[in-house]
């Protein structure tokens, strides 16, 4: 697509409700946007089953319609022009914006819903809006909720159907049947020849003992849906019990049913409790609610009474924090959800780490100034309220903070549920650090399991919870007035419950207020407090990082299956990975082979030098010829890419160039500061070594000037490489250092790549380059990519991977390095999250040249201080600089748009159109304070050089 032209921002996000255009009655609910982040397609066997799975181009949406038996189909992707929206979706503590173009967000910190109802089977509406005060949830426990039994707290999960339902069916006849299913896929007032299953010859004979000959018509009608088994999964125990009292409560029965569902306490979230249209809900006074009477007298069941009714429309007000600390009620439709967040974002009352180059400390967000990123925060060690800049806070305690445990997270975030300590005990943990507990049972996490030897019938628990399911349903038929026991609700005058609650707002003084059971608010401080891990967010964790263990991936034939998105954001596949032996046909590498701009480049063209000796008499490494020599920039003098024959393979101490630039040296041992120095070596093959030299003839000969790399002669399993950052990029001047080791199956497996990111904790500099190391690239094997960007044996080379990175990682534009964001590229969101995204980058990677000069690098220490030193390149960065930080001082930005971007339209902006191609043309407020900070330190380094 064209760059200089913003595209129509989305209209419709995940959950919002819609409605036809030209048939107003007909609603649905939006399942799928363009711009959402897409995983790797599904088979072709299911594009064919569901017509939403299909790829959606610029302006669709997949949509799911509520209205059954109208002649349109349930579920079907639209344009947007298509539809309306209805009302939007929120629960406490999603964030929003007043416009996509925003950059103030806020935080929901609460929702009103107010429905018009109709009876889920006549139609007969109920007049007015019904709020959720008036209404009731007509299923007594579905996903999400909190069941407590005996000072244990668990879920039920509806995936996969850990829950068994048996519904009321009226048939076309007239005539009622009981159908039970492990299902949960049906609900009151459904309509259709899909309600009743067909009949089979295998059929199942309590179905068929059930069902007699009742046969699916088209306007068989469920009247009634009932849980009668629960699984439960039980996450963790009452945290204020002493140890004592904490063993004589040993973990409860996985299954639940009949008289002992009265046993148990359900707990529901703020969120479960709002009206969604299409939920199944009663009045609460039932008086005056419509009735439709059932069956025939005389006949089992006898005559059922139905006054269900169906959510059709709502409108939802969000009470909304925003991040300068006032508060606002919207109409849900005059907001949109702010689904990228800066990582910077965060609200009043948010726990945060600041920190320095030199230190760190817990501080409390008071307000946020969201366009010149700027905060007033109150560290907790001394009280003082300070204003700083958002890029020197942690929001969320991702890195490092005092050998944090994986199961701790930096403070507390609406909607959570914690349990409560006694008073006089705390968490075990370092403020501002909360631990989380609750564990997941093994059974969970157990795979859909079809035996298909027993007739495709289900094996492992949910075959247990089935099997007491059919027998209920079964007793049933038999006897209609089995005990069936009901799900108890906590009481207003009952504070057993309140061990544990709901975190509803946070203060400004850091601590939090919990929503108890019984419905009373208590305030407390965060070391009385600890998360529990909710099981649904545990599957998810579990799911994201190996789907395999849950049961729904798919599964491919051995190979890998390799898949791509096209400019459309269509995915396309592209084969399977071959993993040929490099060619040993003797070729010359053009040395400009694998150059690379920001527009793209192709993996595909040759980076190995190819030799006609299939078995060279010498097989060592460092048996290197003589560099081609390749044209020099201005910063690079003729002489510092020249080798002498005499000096290949080792470090020479009798270099007499001034420059000290070596593009490719092996020195004789590895620096200790080598992220890979402590691993062990393995025994390098004939072939490891044989290949290896073709690399390094390769890199001898092709590396870019700005590219540096160290070879040891002691480890033939390292590298180390220099990459400084592109022109006109947000990493220009600065110096990117990644450590490499080769196992021994290089070639057919990848290097491994640890990049030394000097960001002190404050964030990624770039989003395929994270803090602890890892290097997010196709060829490399961290990231998916398609046939010609992974690694192969015989496409791929040291140098492909080295320029790729400096090509493909170190852009003008690196917000769009994530796969997911590339299709917001023109959006507004887009622009502006991008603008901030290379603004942080900007300044970080100006931090990297101070920790290049202050720390010496080994192996780089010559080519860093002649580099920043004696070419003057720390004079031009601190020049460059200075002159951003005023030029953003005389004009500075208030809101990010295409001109400052250099991603849109120019009609209309105030600003020098020389802007509009700059990776960086302005600063915020918070940047300017951060990248001073770093000038400062640099002016010193550059003043004590001068001084020598």
């Amino acid at each position: 697509m064209n760059q200089g032209r913003r595209r129509t921002p989305a209209k419709f996000y995940q959950e919002d409700i819609v409605q036809l255009v030209d048939r107003p009655k007909v609603y649905g609910v939006v399942l799928r946007c363009w711009h959402d982040a897409e995983d790797l397609p599904p088979p072709a066997e299911h594009l064919a089953a569901d017509p939403l799975l299909r790829p959606l181009k610029h302006g669709e949406v997949g949509v799911s319609f509520f209205s059954a038996g109208l002649d349109i189909p349930q579920r079907e992707i639209l344009l947007e022009t298509k539809l309306q929206l209805v009302d939007r979706m929120y629960q406490p503590g999603d964030i929003l914006k007043r416009s996509i173009e925003d950059v103030r967000s806020g935080i929901v910190t609460g929702i009103d819903v107010r429905g018009r109802v109709e009876h889920a089977i006549s139609s007969e509406p109920i007049p007015g809006w019904k709020s959720m005060n008036e209404v009731e949830c007509y299923i007594d426990v579905d996903m999400g909720d909190y069941i407590v039994y005996n000072d244990w707290v668990g879920q039920p999960y509806r995936s996969w159907s850990k829950m068994f339902d048996e519904a009321m069916v009226e048939m076309e006849s007239g005539a009622l049947v009981r159908l039970p299913e492990l299902s949960a896929r049906l609900a009151v007032g459904e309509r259709g020849p899909n309600i009743l299953p067909p009949p089979t010859p295998g059929m199942h004979s309590l179905i068929g003992f059930l069902l007699g000959n009742a046969r699916p018509g088209n306007q068989d009608t469920v009247l009634n849906v009932k849980r009668t088994v629960l699984a439960v999964a039980w996450l963790a125990i009452n945290q204020s019990l002493d140890p004592t009292e904490a063993a004589e409560r040993p973990r409860p029965q996985r299954f639940w049913h009949g008289a002992d569902l009265s046993k148990l306490t359900l707990v529901r979230r703020r969120a479960e409790q709002a009206m969604r249209v299409g939920d199944r809900v009663n009045l609460k006074d039932s008086e005056n609610s419509p009735v439709t009477v059932h069956g025939r007298e005389g006949e089992p069941p006898g005559l059922v009474e139905v006054k269900t009714l169906v959510v059709k429309e709502t409108r939802t007000l969000v009470h909304v924090l925003w991040q300068d600390g006032t508060r606002e009620t919207l109409d849900a439709k005059d907001t949109v959800p702010y689904i990228n967040p800066d990582e910077y974002d965060c609200w009043p009352g948010d726990h945060v780490i600041w920190k320095s180059e030199d230190s760190k400390r817990p501080a409390i967000i008071q307000s946020v100034n969201a366009v010149d990123r700027i905060a007033l925060i109150r560290f907790t060690d001394t009280g003082n309220v300070e204003l700083t800049s958002v890029l020197e806070l942690d929001p969320h305690g991702a890195s490092d903070w005092s050998s944090v445990s994986p199961v701790e997270g930096l403070g507390l975030h609406r909607g959570e549920f914690v349990f409560i300590h006694k008073e006089g005990t705390t968490n075990g943990a370092q403020k501002p650090m909360v631990p989380r507990i609750g564990e997941v049972e093994d059974w969970v996490r157990e795979s859909l399991i079809i035996h298909l030897r027993e007739n495709g019938h289900m094996g492992g628990w949910r075959r247990e919870l089935a099997e007491i399911g059919n027998n209920i349903a079964a007793a049933r038929g038999k006897d209609s007035n089995l005990e069936e026991g009901t799900l108890q609700r906590p009481r207003k005058d009952d504070a057993s419950l309140n061990w544990f609650g709901e975190v509803v707002d946070l203060r400004l003084d850091g601590t939090v207020e919990v929503m108890l059971p019984d419905a009373t608010l208590t305030t407390l401080p965060l070391e009385r407090v600890t998360r529990l891990y909710d099981g649904l967010e545990q599957l998810e964790d579990m799911w994201g990082d190996d789907m395999s263990e849950s049961g729904d991936s798919y599964e491919s034939d051995g190979e890998e299956e390799l898949w791509t998105q096209d400019a459309n954001g269509r995915w396309v596949f592209s084969g399977h990975v071959e993993e040929d032996d490099w060619s040993t046909d003797e070729a010359e590498v053009d040395g400009d082979a694998m150059d690379v701009d920001e527009e793209g480049w192709s993996s595909s063209d040759p980076t190995a030098l190819q030799s006609a000796d299939t078995s060279p008499p010498h097989i060592s490494p460092f048996d290197i010829e003589p560099m081609t020599v390749r044209p020099a920039s201005p910063d690079v003098p003729k002489d510092a890419i020249e080798v002498d024959e005499d000096d290949r393979g080792a470090d020479s101490a009798d270099d007499d160039d001034d420059s000290g630039w070596k593009r490719f040296k092996v020195i004789p041992s590895a620096p200790p500061d080598h992220a890979f120095f402590s691993s062990s070596p393995a025994q390098p093959s004939r072939n490891f070594l044989a290949r290896l030299q073709k690399e390094y003839r390769v890199l001898s000969n092709s590396l870019p000037e700005t590219i540096l790399v160290r070879a040891y002669e002691d480890r033939t399993d390292l590298l180390r490489c220099l990459i400084i950052g592109p022109e006109n990029t947000p990493y220009e001047d600065a110096p990117f250092v990644i450590d490499w080791m080769l196992d021994s199956n290089f070639p057919h497996s990848p290097p491994v790549a640890h990049f030394l990111s000097w960001t002190n904790g404050n964030g990624r500099v770039n989003p395929n380059l994270y803090e602890e190391g890892k290097v997010c690239l196709s060829i490399l094997g961290t990231w998916a990519g398609d046939k010609n960007e992974t690694w192969s044996a015989s496409r791929s080379s040291l140098l492909q991977a080295f320029v790729s990175i400096q090509g493909l990682v170190l852009v003008k534009e690196p917000w769009f390095c994530e796969p997911a964001y590339e299709k917001l590229r023109g959006t507004e969101e887009g622009i502006v999250n991008s603008r901030l995204y290379s603004e942080k980058a900007y300044v970080l990677s100006r931090g990297f040249v101070r920790r290049a000069l202050e720390i010496p690098l080994g192996g780089l220490e010559p080519e860093i201080d002649w580099m920043y030193y004696r070419n003057g390149k720390l004079q031009k960065v601190v020049q460059d600089a200075r002159a951003l930080v005023d030029k953003s001082r005389t004009t500075p930005t208030t809101t990010p748009n295409a001109a400052d971007t250099g991603n849109g339209d120019a009609e209309g902006s105030d600003s020098d159109s020389s802007d509009r191609d700059l990776a960086v043309p302005r600063l915020t407020g918070g940047g300017i304070i951060t990248l001073e900070r770093t000038l400062a330190k640099l002016q010193v380094l550059l003043d004590t050089h001068h001084s020598r």
